[in-house]
């Protein structure tokens, strides 16, 4: 097995990939992730245009630590000399597969003809796969969408396009760009996909518990899913899905209160205290969506000013019944 192999046979034998997530998957999230046993992970998806042009805080999304690794990277662009540019830099860091993604539905991006607008041009993603391919020495997956709408399912082509171009696998996400996150994930397409595509392929969508994961893996065949939205404030998922669990297990609020100091501990190891107090903000409201009274603990969480502050607050947060105090 050469390294291009080698590098997918981790993601499919960690069957549980972190998803790249803009926004949220930075390092202090990876490295919670990795704590509770995820095997490969994703950086957040990096717009070639802020690698090319130098971009301080692009290339602080494409920092690497230790214990975070093997680590793939996710670019978004369509011009083809921009994302060479980008994914030689990126295999001199050090990443395991350059990801391509032709599948995000952000009206942003896809009006600049990048991400699920892709999809619409088959052809010239395929040469923007055999460019990357021919001079790279790592491997090349693509991350697409079912299609552009429902009357445009054609990630087959797709899939096959890029196959035929040396793509090491796919990942599909069986929701059209129209779709956005809304509606139902067709998995009978990403198991399509799967029997048609000739290369590795992983799902993605709606693989929000341990059981779904047990669920699209049997129904599709694939080789391995991407958790994204599933492992927000559950770190804990890639634990249950490696332990085969078929239910969702929560941790006791002690514990989730000593999962979210480590991870507010992460975010002051590489943020300052305003940064991590803000950062955390969303993560911290995830964690604790699950129990009543979430409203009010945020607003009271709005008023912690510095490390001692949240201490404080965290000491302060409790559980009567159901219901968050603070």
């Amino acid at each position: 097995m050469d390294r291009v192999d080698n590098a997918i046979a981790d993601m499919m034998r960690a069957r549980a990939v972190l998803a790249p997530m803009a926004g949220v998957t930075d390092i202090p999230f990876r490295l919670m992730a990795r704590r509770f046993g995820c095997a490969f992970a994703s950086t957040e998806m990096i717009d070639v245009n802020g690698i090319v042009y130098g971009n301080r805080r692009t290339f602080e999304l494409m920092e690497r630590v230790p214990g975070d690794s093997p680590l793939g990277v996710q670019l978004v662009g369509q011009d083809a000399d921009k994302l060479l540019y980008a994914a030689e830099i990126c295999e001199q860091k050090g990443f395991k597969v350059i990801d391509v993604n032709a599948g995000c539905p952000a009206r942003k991006v896809v009006r600049s003809g990048k991400g699920a607008a892709l999809l619409k041009d088959p052809l010239k993603l395929a040469a923007i796969v055999r460019r990357l391919v021919k001079a790279l020495t790592i491997p090349v997956t693509v991350k697409i969408r079912s299609g552009w709408d429902e009357e445009n399912l054609n990630c087959m082509e797709v899939a096959k396009a890029v196959a035929s171009e040396g793509a090491s696998a796919v990942c599909i996400h069986a929701r059209t760009k129209e779709q956005m996150h809304k509606g139902k994930v067709r998995h009978d397409i990403t198991r399509a996909v799967k029997k048609t595509a000739g290369i590795p392929v992983f799902a993605s969508g709606d693989i929000l518990t341990a059981g779904d994961a047990a669920d699209v893996l049997a129904k599709t065949g694939c080789d391995a899913v991407f958790i994204a939205r599933g492992a927000l404030g559950r770190p804990w998922l890639f634990r249950e899905i490696n332990a085969g669990a078929l239910s969702t297990s929560v941790p006791s609020f002690r514990d989730i209160k000593d999962i979210i100091i480590e991870h507010f501990s992460l975010h002051l190891r590489f943020y300052d205290e305003q940064q991590s107090l803000k950062r955390m903000y969303k993560h911290l409201a995830w964690y604790l969506r699950r129990f009543k009274n979430l409203d009010a603990v945020m607003k009271e969480y709005r008023r912690v000013g510095g490390l001692e502050s949240f201490r404080g607050f965290m000491e302060r947060l409790r559980l009567d019944g159901r219901r968050l105090v603070v």
